[in-house]
């Protein structure tokens, strides 16, 4: 599987819903590409005017990344969060994005290395964390 396309935005008013929709503060957890490690651990994502930006703490690492509403490849299908790390190198996380039982933002995302050809994608979830206990199910 190869992660590269060009982008195509969507429209600015449904894209605007869709960021604030899931502006806010995550626990996560993933499984790295081709059968990789499985991790736990927190995010926050906010609005930044025209984008996302994702910070994903695991295991004591802090990554960053920059999103934006596109519509994938081929078009009609719905849009997409798509995430591009700002650290190291080129990295795609491409998320569908649901409302959980109390309407808070539930993303379920793939993601890998640009260019690079993977048998399996890296898969990962975040769950809102806007009800929980302060500090509720954070790992780090």
């Amino acid at each position: 599987m190869v992660l590269a396309a060009a982008p195509a935005l969507a429209d600015e008013s449904d894209a605007s819903v869709l960021m604030s929709f899931v502006a806010g503060d995550y626990a996560l957890v993933g499984r790295g590409p081709d059968g990789g490690p499985s991790y736990a651990g927190t995010a926050t994502i906010a609005e930044e005017g025209d984008h996302l930006s994702l910070e994903r703490r695991v295991g004591g690492r802090t990554l960053r990344a920059v999103g934006r509403v596109e519509v994938p490849s081929p078009p009609g299908e719905g849009q997409v969060l798509r995430f591009r790390w700002q650290d190291g190198p080129g990295i795609t996380m491409t998320c569908l994005v649901a409302g959980d039982l109390d309407n808070y933002a539930r993303l379920t995302c793939l993601w890998g290395a640009d260019g690079k050809d993977l048998k399996e994608p890296g898969l990962e979830a975040m769950f809102s964390t806007a009800t929980w206990p302060e500090r509720a199910g954070s790992p780090d």
